[in-house]
């Protein structure tokens, strides 16, 4: 397993550098760093994206660049309008609420394989390590965490559990939609998720211990628990703001413990 990268925040203008990773396309490039320029506050929320602009700054053609809106398009961290382009997406608070239900019965049905694979030997039990040591990395960061560590280190614990359900169709669905949660994380641009931290620890924590008991229904449990709790707090900040931008926000219905909405 590579190491989580943790480091803090980078500056708006030390944001996108065009560095491409061994193996890697042009497009896929481009896609990791807008990504990166998106998420982590080079542009203005709601910002147009120009393919022509974009191409100029990183000194290529226009093709790549539109391939790799495109496929940010086509994973919800922007939106496409015919004859008008790209920019990035605000989130609804219906579709932040759709986004974590799909969630919910992904991660759920990921949960319940890992443990059948453990139980029949297909998975080592020395495997549920790997999300324990993810949240070690929580835990010693602590109250020092930054905003880009917190979203990447907890990305990194759901998006292993779904790894580690050794179902390829599943963890190509959980690669679409855990790019919209970050998304829908890092644009609202506010801190209240440090006050939920501690809560975020004990519900990973209670995750790991049902895996690594072998007791499916528990860890349904403990991840329909974390899920709604999130959501939750995702529709709190939301609300936030949308308030300081003047604009008010329609409450969808909450996640019940089983993952539906009543």
């Amino acid at each position: 397993m590579s190491d989580v990268v943790v480091a803090s925040i980078k500056a708006p203008d030390e944001l996108g550098p065009l560095v491409g990773s061994p193996g890697e396309t042009l497009t896929a490039t481009l896609k990791r760093t807008i990504t990166e320029m998106i998420l982590f506050g080079f542009f203005a929320r709601d910002a147009r994206l120009y393919p022509h602009e974009l191409a100029q700054r990183f000194g290529v053609s226009q093709t790549p660049v539109r391939e790799a809106l495109m496929q940010l398009a086509s994973e919800g961290l922007i939106e496409a309008t015919p004859r008008r382009g790209f920019h990035i997406k605000t989130p609804t608070a219906e579709h932040v609420a759709e986004v974590w239900q799909v969630r919910l019965g992904l991660e759920q049905t990921a949960a319940e394989a890992v443990v059948q694979r453990l139980r029949t030997g297909m998975l080592d039990a020395a495997a549920v390590e790997r999300l324990a040591a993810i949240q070690a990395q929580r835990d010693a960061l602590g109250a020092a965490m930054s905003t880009k560590a917190h979203i990447e280190t907890n990305a990194a614990f759901h998006r292993a559990l779904v790894e580690l359900s050794g179902n390829r169709v599943l963890i190509g669905m959980f690669g679409s939609i855990q790019m919209q949660l970050i998304g829908a994380w890092v644009q609202r641009g506010v801190d209240s998720w440090r006050g939920r931290l501690a809560e975020d620890a004990r519900e990973h924590h209670a995750i790991i211990s049902a895996l690594r008991a072998g007791d499916a229904e528990s860890c349904r449990q403990a991840m329909a628990r974390h899920v709604g709790r999130s959501l939750d707090g995702a529709l709190d900040d939301l609300a936030r703001q949308r308030a300081e931008d003047g604009r008010t926000t329609i409450r969808p219905a909450k996640l019940t413990s089983e993952g539906e909405t009543p």
